[in-house]
């Protein structure tokens, strides 16, 4: 994995002139993101199918009566994991990676496996729910028994039928990474990025820290460190501040990650990560500008910015200081008769120097005013970064400040 160091300072293209120049034409733009979503979803409907995978954290609906049409987060789970398992089969045709060579149709194959297993599923829990015993209370311990026994068989059931759709889904990712990666880097980095974002909440089994499923993996410094690449390379096809803001709170999960104390409770922390994807599905797929997401009276005291604007204007800085105090000498010098002329002349041309080494410094670095900017934007996308994350509260305060200004990805600023 090369150094952390060398995503540092990555520049996304800025907004309005700037990024008009290096837009990537229309149609390869709506492949790349028709990619990333096809990652997404791909994920998101193996994580739907696992045995024992995340909860979908959506509203149920109260009742269906009169076929009432619920939204989105009112689906039921087996409705969310149909249209998953759609969305990839569709997608997958329009980027012409759902064919396996021999004929056979990824996208068919996966929701003919996924459908299989459901079934095996309802039908094995349907005969659980016969088999409970009925009565007072002798059929507690009974009930006991038989919910584990049912738990058991419904386990083994499934096994082998998950075993095929997971081996599927496998071979399903390697033959969309080699056609994409042949067809359009773009296209695969859009694809990767897609389900590696995705995959933090729907790969994850938040009593875990190791492993494939485990907290250290899918948020860990490797992983995350190429999820703030990936972020870069996609920054031309996202909105302004996106790469950043996605960036910058895929930073603060791998901290959570590692730290116990701020992860509390795993599940309150699964459910935090969840939101946490639907924001970053938002603003990347959706559109939505992530400076709406901060409050009006949101402010965030950015001491590291304001180190850097000391370490960029310190020649300007100490020469008005030195200016300023042969100024104010020479004025104390004037009030006083019996001081010698030489030391009047001299606090004199040396104020004047100061002064006009100042204005001279500032005039001939044009680039001032883009430093100025700069500055700006680094403490507004870390306004942006705050207001994006959802992660628990953490321990101390300037434990979110620290995960924040670790951030390596940055908005670019037209020269």
């Amino acid at each position: 994995m090369p150094a952390a160091d060398e995503a540092r300072d990555v520049q996304l293209p800025a907004a309005g002139e700037a990024r008009d120049v290096q837009s990537p034409a229309a149609d390869e733009a709506r492949a790349v993101l028709s990619a990333l979503r096809l990652g997404w979803c791909l994920a998101e409907a193996r994580g739907r199918n696992r045995p024992g995978g995340p909860p979908a954290g959506d509203i149920p609906m109260p009742d269906h009566h009169d076929h009432a049409l619920p939204l989105r987060i009112e689906r039921s789970p087996a409705e969310l994991r149909i249209e998953a398992q759609t969305v990839v089969a569709e997608l997958a045709k329009r980027l012409g990676v759902d064919g396996a060579g021999d004929g056979t149709s990824f996208g068919s194959a996966l929701d003919k496996a996924a459908r299989n297993l459901a079934q095996i599923r309802a039908r094995e829990a349907s005969a659980l729910e016969r088999a409970l015993p009925t009565g007072p209370a002798a059929a507690a311990q009974a009930g006991i028994v038989a919910i584990e026994a049912g738990q058991q068989a419904i386990s083994q059931a499934a096994e082998a039928s998950w075993a095929v759709l997971a081996e599927l889904i496998w071979r399903f990712d390697t033959h969309i990474q080699d056609r994409l990666t042949a067809a359009s880097e773009s296209q695969a980095i859009g694809y990767q990025f897609g389900r590696g974002l995705s995959e933090t909440y729907w790969a994850l089994d938040p009593t875990r820290d190791t492993g494939s499923q485990g907290w250290s993996f899918l948020l860990g410094g490797p992983r995350c460190a190429e999820l703030s690449r990936l972020a870069g390379r996609m920054g031309v096809y996202l909105g302004e501040y996106v790469a950043p803001a996605v960036a910058g709170s895929v930073g603060i999960w791998q901290d959570v990650a590692v730290t116990p104390a701020w992860r509390g409770d795993v599940h309150e922390a699964a459910e935090a990560l969840y939101h946490q994807i639907r924001r970053w599905y938002e603003l990347i797929v959706l559109g939505q500008d992530p400076t709406t997401l901060i409050s009006p009276s949101a402010f965030m005291t950015n001491i590291p910015t304001l180190r850097r604007a000391v370490r960029l204007f310190w020649p300007q800085l100490m020469a008005t200081v030195i200016g300023l105090g042969f100024l104010a000498t020479l004025l104390v010098l004037l009030g006083i008769g019996n001081t010698s002329s030489w030391a009047k002349t001299v606090s004199g041309i040396v104020a004047a120097a100061g002064l006009s080494l100042a204005t001279l410094t500032g005039t001939l670095k044009n680039s001032a005013q883009a430093m100025l900017k700069r500055l700006r934007q680094d403490a507004y996308t870390d306004l942006v970064v705050m207001a994006v994350q959802t992660a628990p509260a953490p321990p101390k305060r300037s434990d979110l400040r620290k995960a924040i200004s670790r951030r390596e990805l940055t908005q670019a600023t037209p020269n």
